[in-house]
């Protein structure tokens, strides 16, 4: 059934509180520049419960259904493109469905915190990538035999202007750095580069599957000073600014002139083909 996977968790959550264990307020997030998602929940032991390690096996049993329960929701809000999340996907193909209900299920909490008024906080944290457990393998997985395309050929050829791509086959470059900032960008999963006139440089369709599920399609630097996501780009990227933003502020556009420069150096560095991009927010 296309709803199992949501049903399952809200039908665990119901049967928390049948046991008459207490859930309080939880919390989510989704950290683009780290690819983490964090959901946290809180739960208590039933009423009247008198024996100590009865009160923290409830309680904690509460404060883990609760935050699967919370994770479940989070991570099916999460966007893959600019039109459709984890969530569209997921009522789309079963595989997704059973896919990321084995990854919640067979999780690890990242951390339990007992309190003293007798509550228990769980949190629990899913990699975006990279893991086996990582949001990622689930959704990707209808496209891991799809037939790759090739990156479009620049519509200037090297020789032809040198003002346009001066250095861009030459400066061994080692990833892509694109300035969206002041643009309001909106991180997507599988984010698209164009050029002002609608050409397509950069998507999930030119790459190997199998490396977006372990290091996904770009970083997101929350500021230009954001070190940490640079270092996917190397220590000699190109850098680029965006001219707008499309498709609900969620994919770059850059000028033709600068899709050039960055199909020509992709050519001979092949960093598009490793997913060293870079989005400056």
């Amino acid at each position: 059934m296309k709803t199992k996977f949501m049903k399952c968790f809200f039908a665990m959550a119901i049967s928390v509180i049948m046991l008459a264990a207490t859930v309080f307020a939880n919390e989510s997030s989704i950290d683009w520049s780290k690819g983490i998602i964090r959901a946290t929940g809180i739960g208590a032991a039933k009423r009247g419960e008198t024996n100590p390690g009865l009160q923290r096996a409830q309680a904690k049993r509460a404060a883990t259904i609760d935050a699967q329960r919370t994770l479940a929701e989070c991570v099916m809000g999460v966007q893959i493109t600019s039109e459709s999340s984890v969530k569209d996907l997921a009522l789309e193909y079963d595989v997704v469905n059973t896919r990321l209900d084995t990854i919640i299920r067979g999780m690890s909490e990242s951390s339990v915190k007992y309190f003293e008024d007798g509550t228990c906080e769980v949190v629990y944290e899913m990699p975006m990538y990279g893991a086996n457990h990582a949001l990622a393998t689930a959704a990707f997985l209808p496209f891991k035999n799809q037939e790759r395309e090739p990156f479009p050929e620049p519509t200037i050829k090297p020789d032809e202007d040198g003002s346009v791509v001066e250095g861009a086959a030459t400066n061994n470059y080692t990833g892509l750095i694109v300035d969206c900032s002041g643009m309001k960008l909106n991180p997507v999963m599988s984010p698209v580069i164009r050029n002002n006139e609608g050409q397509s440089i950069y998507g999930y369709k030119n790459l190997d599957i199998d490396k977006v599920i372990e290091i996904g399609m770009a970083s997101y630097a929350n500021n230009p000073n954001d070190s940490v996501s640079f270092e996917r780009a190397g220590k000699n990227p190109l850098r680029i600014k965006a001219v707008k933003l499309e498709k609900f502020n969620s994919n770059p556009v850059v000028s033709v002139d600068d899709s050039n420069k960055i199909l020509i150096a992709n050519q001979t560095d092949q960093f598009l083909d490793n997913c060293a991009v870079v989005f400056v927010r």
